[in-house]
């Protein structure tokens, strides 16, 4: 897919419903009065509480961290009495971290946090803050917010987190790579095999993938399922009606094995390689194709000249599959939430403000995810070519999403779901139907 040059601005809403559902404290000070001497001295300004917030958050890669930052900063400026004190942290990092804050009680004021059932884990465990009251009592701004955003984060009719973001995952590729082989870009699962067989046999790394942090090759799993047997079968299995050894997961199974094992699809030493070292070898032009989420596109525009020859694909159909190639994985996939112990005023506050569309809105300019909010007034001069046009294909082509099987299950299955799958694709004789089967 060539890139879409435009010299007229975008203004990007993306209105799309899912397919899948996923102030100040002021007193006086004044003396007492004591005598006409002291009735006569002029009474102290008014002093105002500031209550600071610890903030947490695994926007830790920039632009986003630098951007948020920079609306953090912009907030301590203009609010005397709240003020944010922000730690950025990987993944990984965050995920510990947060295990430990739970455990010990002891939770930031306001922190990012995933959707789906690992985000209910922290409802069940009562740490979260009902932030209900001030939404409805908001009703301007509760208004921005994109239809499913405040329902993803709804758990009894109480809402716990504003979403940041509508995320999809795409395969991206090196246009001047397939064209040297002789590629298209693959719209069918086999015409991307056949691609990867090029590939191989033109001494070109087929495909990078960030094989020790597991959820990336979660997400080729995710696809395949979706487009096997759409999204009917993880719905039931979600809710124990079924398991995940039925026919469509194996289906998934198999063709997840087949690409990385018996095609050597993906690049040698995968599962050794995190998330920076994958994507630096489809950057570096080491690898032809990348499948990772949209905040991706931040770091392909590192290099202005990379940019250029990146195009990008919904993930492959699937012949007899029933599952749509236009509803893609992703969705409202993380919001800010605030702690139950918190000032759950001064925490809303924040909230909005870093989620409001005039915040939000700078990060989609400059790393093209879309954002959860309407009333962005994007400036196209300010986005990469890259950018602009993903945001158009989501808005013109998306027909809904399915959330990240990581994040919809609980953590128990979750983990075991990243474990089996990293199994599937690690051994040429992996028993597809015995991995599956410890997701319960």
């Amino acid at each position: 897919m060539k890139h879409v040059r435009k010299s007229m601005m975008l203004l990007v809403v993306v209105v799309l419903s899912l397919t899948v559902v996923l102030g100040g404290c002021g007193g006086n000070n004044n003396e007492a009065n004591q005598g006409s001497e002291s009735n006569n001295k002029p009474q102290k300004e008014e002093s105002k509480e500031v209550r600071e917030i610890t903030l947490w958050s695994f926007e830790a890669r920039d632009p986003h961290r630098t951007l948020v930052t920079a609306s953090i900063d912009a907030f301590n400026e203009t609010h005397e009495d709240i003020q944010i004190n922000a730690e950025f942290m990987d993944d990984e990092s965050f995920k510990t971290k947060i295990k430990v804050a739970v455990a010990g009680n002891n939770m930031p004021d306001v922190f990012t946090y995933w959707s789906g059932d690992q985000f209910k884990t922290l409802v069940d465990a009562g740490v979260l803050g009902d932030i209900t009251s001030q939404l409805n009592a908001d009703e301007a701004f509760k208004n921005t917010i994109l239809p499913g955003g405040i329902e993803t984060f709804t758990y009894d009719n109480k809402s716990y987190a504003v979403p940041l973001a509508l995320n999809a995952v795409m395969l991206w590729y090196n246009m001047d790579m397939f064209e040297q082989s002789g590629l298209n870009p693959p719209a069918t699962y086999d015409e991307l095999l056949q691609a990867v067989d090029t590939f191989n046999a033109d001494g070109i790394t087929p495909i990078t993938v960030a094989g020790k942090d597991r959820w990336p090759v979660l997400h080729w799993y995710s696809y395949l399922a979706q487009r096997e047997g759409g999204m009917e079968p993880f719905e039931k299995a979600k809710t124990g009606e079924t398991d995940f050894a039925t026919e469509t997961f194996v289906q998934a199974g198999e063709k997840l094995k087949e690409l990385a094992t018996k095609k050597n699809g993906f690049v040698n030493g995968f599962l050794g390689l995190d998330y920076g070292a994958a994507e630096a070898l489809f950057t570096n032009e080491k690898a032809a194709m990348y499948m990772q989420g949209d905040w991706a596109i931040a770091g392909f525009a590192k290099d202005p000249a990379f940019l250029e020859k990146v195009g990008f694909v919904p993930f492959p159909s699937i012949e007899n599959g029933v599952g749509s190639s236009q509803v893609y994985h992703g969705g409202f996939g993380f919001g800010y939430a605030a702690s139950s112990e918190t000032d759950i005023d001064a925490a809303y506050e924040v909230i909005k403000y870093l989620s409001s569309a005039q915040e939000r809105g700078k990060i989609t300019e400059a790393a093209g995810t879309a954002g959860a909010v309407t009333g962005m007034e994007l400036d196209e001069s300010k986005m990469n070519s890259l950018a602009y046009e993903y945001l158009q294909f989501i808005q013109e082509n998306a027909e809904g999403f399915f959330g990240y099987y990581d994040q919809q299950l609980d953590p128990s299955r979750a983990e075991a779901f990243l474990n089996a799958t990293s199994a599937i694709v690690g051994k040429t004789d992996a028993d597809i139907v015995k991995e599956l089967k410890t997701v319960q």
